[in-house]
């Protein structure tokens, strides 16, 4: 069976970004930054479902516009800006996620599965110094592989299921931690083929990387409620 859910989220952003020319000394707070409200994003999901195992690719984008204050220097594609410098700041980010698993079922009603995946962080940020105008840019496409579990279950016109994929490990440039977890209940309004969804989504990245004239530092947690209809066929 194929399954199609269109949403809309609530997405709230918290986390601390720090670039530079050398070593990394301090992070600059995004709140500082102008972007650490909730702002309202579209996502959609669809679900491939076999005798025994599943796929599931989710899609979510949010945009973030807003004005602060640097608490830490910060090195953007080359330009320099110093600490306690008034900026204005856009960032556009965008998770996509495809997770397999192989599914159990428990009685008539009830499945757990285990599986690997991949996610990929499109991350485009903006800063611009107000007084001078001086622009710098971090556009950067992180794809992840992961371990992703799944449990879920229908009892009459409710269904629930969550998800939760992870992934910790270092490597010669630095290190990578990412959690990514759906969790939604529904409740059947035309039968199996249509079904109001409330849910939760929570993305989280803590990572360091670089090479022998650049250093980064990225702790990003995306996450908030989400509604959305899911269609079946």
């Amino acid at each position: 069976s194929v399954s199609v859910m269109p949403f809309v989220a609530s997405n709230s952003l918290d986390g601390s970004v720090a670039s530079s020319g050398g070593d990394v000394s301090a992070s600059t707070d995004l709140g500082s930054l102008g972007v650490g409200d909730a702002e309202v994003g579209f996502g959609g999901r669809i679900d491939l479902v076999g005798p025994s195992s599943q796929w599931s690719i989710t899609n979510a984008a949010s945009k973030y516009k807003g004005n602060g204050r640097l608490t830490a220097e910060l090195d953007l594609d080359g330009n320099t800006f110093a600490q306690d410098v008034d900026v204005a700041t856009t960032l556009d980010l965008a998770v996509t996620s495809l997770l397999w698993t192989h599914n159990w079922g428990f009685g008539d009603t009830a499945h757990f599965g285990l599986g690997l995946g991949v996610t990929s962080l499109d991350l485009n940020m903006q800063v611009t110094e107000q007084v001078t105008g001086e622009t710098g840019q971090m556009n950067e496409t992180l794809p992840i592989p992961l371990i992703g579990l799944r449990l879920g279950g229908d009892i009459g016109p409710v269904r629930v299921e969550a998800t939760y994929a992870f992934l910790k490990v270092d490597v010669d440039e630095g290190s990578i931690s990412v959690t990514d977890m759906d969790i939604y209940g529904g409740i059947d309004v035309l039968g199996d083929m249509g079904t109001l969804v409330l849910g939760y989504r929570d993305f989280a990245l803590d990572t360091s990387f670089g090479d022998a004239s650049d250093s980064a530092d990225l702790n990003l947690q995306l996450g908030g409620p989400y509604l959305g209809v899911r269609f079946a066929f």
